[in-house]
């Protein structure tokens, strides 16, 4: 047992955390709901504006990850594991910055349609950041709620399964369609961001659930 983990017995746990948590998770949820309504879209400009509030949601996760810094550095006694509490930030900015990834293939490569299988994999990256904003809530009363952040946890990993087995077949049916040599590598760029951005998703909820089985 860690030093931390002793003291937690006897003093109040630290929640100046919790709330930088949940402003990592709305930044999170807000981007991957722009993100679904990007791939959805055609017209340059407003792919060009959803990039930006994409871009906006990222900035401001990057600056909440810096106060997290700071207040870290300043506390004794953290609410779980020091070193869960900063590699869960760290997680979630790396979650945001690969939907931020993800948006700027779609722009960059001009498609003119995109195919089901794609606005599937970016609609369940969105489900997946949803149950992850309930996770984030629960997780100041992780104690009492471990049962249902467990169950948004197999949420989020049943959606990184659904989004493997849509990476594989598409991958499959790409080299089997009509396209362009520039084409294929333009959609194998997207598809494999966005399989990028739900393995985010679920190192988070691996993560959470490793917190929860120290406790």
């Amino acid at each position: 047992m860690s030093l931390n983990s002793f003291f937690q017995f006897f003093v109040p746990k630290e929640k100046k955390f919790y709330p930088l948590y949940t402003q990592q998770a709305d930044y999170i949820e807000q981007a991957s709901k722009l993100l679904y309504q990007m791939i959805r879209k055609t017209d340059l400009q407003q792919l060009e504006e959803l990039k930006k509030e994409i871009k906006a949601c990222e900035r401001g996760g990057d600056e909440v990850l810096q106060l997290f810094y700071s207040q870290l550095f300043s506390t004794v006694l953290t609410p779980f594991e020091r070193e869960d509490v900063h590699e869960l930030a760290e997680m979630m900015d790396t979650f945001l910055d690969r939907i931020d990834d993800s948006a700027n293939i779609i722009l960059t490569r001009r498609f003119l349609d995109v195919d089901t299988d794609l606005t599937t994999m970016t609609e369940n990256i969105m489900f997946a950041a949803e149950s992850l904003s309930s996770i984030i809530r629960d997780l100041e009363f992780i104690d009492s709620k471990s049962k249902e952040i467990n169950r948004l946890c197999q949420e989020i990993k049943t959606i990184e399964h659904d989004n493997d087995e849509l990476y594989g077949s598409y991958i499959s049916k790409l080299f089997s369609q009509d396209y362009s040599l520039t084409e294929i590598i333009k959609r194998k760029d997207l598809v494999q961001v966005l399989e990028n951005t739900t393995n985010s998703a679920k190192y988070i909820s691996d993560k959470v659930r490793s917190i929860i089985s120290k406790l």
